[in-house]
């Protein structure tokens, strides 16, 4: 017979640890923050701005959004999400429809050009990280791979709301 504690509380959490999760966090951000910033302006496959991008994978990771909820997701004024829209509808990245649930919004959603756009955008990132992933000894390799394993598994968690 197993004997199991009290359920957490609202600031504790399943898996007790010695270690600050609330340090981890921030250190996971700022390095996901600063490997992405190692990406060359000018590379291949770069038509658009990172944000731009960033908006492209949230409509492939969430389906089609309302631009309202795409403002809140990314913590910017809906106006600043409407003009990345507009660029990104104009280079045919993107493109709208009515909100089946309300007429007076529309639905963005990624267009097989902007899944392109997408991917080709990752493939230069990835090659542009590279060299900087060859310089590392095997054993770190394994580390990042693990850690990707383990992000991936955090990804699937349910989020906190926004």
């Amino acid at each position: 017979m197993s004997v199991r504690g009290p359920a957490p509380g609202p600031t504790e959490y399943p898996a007790r640890m010695e270690e600050n999760l609330q340090s981890l966090g921030e250190e996971l951000i700022t390095t996901a923050a600063r490997i992405v910033r190692w990406a060359p302006k000018d590379a291949e496959g770069f038509t658009i701005s990172l944000a731009a991008a960033r908006l492209l994978a949230r409509l492939e990771d969430d389906g089609p959004t309302r631009i309202s909820d795409l403002a809140t997701l990314e913590r910017c004024s809906q106006p600043t999400i409407t003009n990345h829209i507009k660029r990104l509808e104009g280079a045919g990245l993107v493109d709208r429809s009515a909100d089946p649930r309300d007429a007076r919004a529309w639905m963005i959603r990624l267009t097989d050009e902007g899944k392109q756009q997408l991917t080709s955008i990752r493939s230069s990132i990835g090659s542009s990280i590279e060299p900087h992933l060859a310089a590392i000894g095997k054993d770190d390799l394994q580390a990042i791979r693990a850690g990707i394993g383990a992000m991936q598994r955090l990804m699937t968690t349910e989020r906190p709301p926004r």
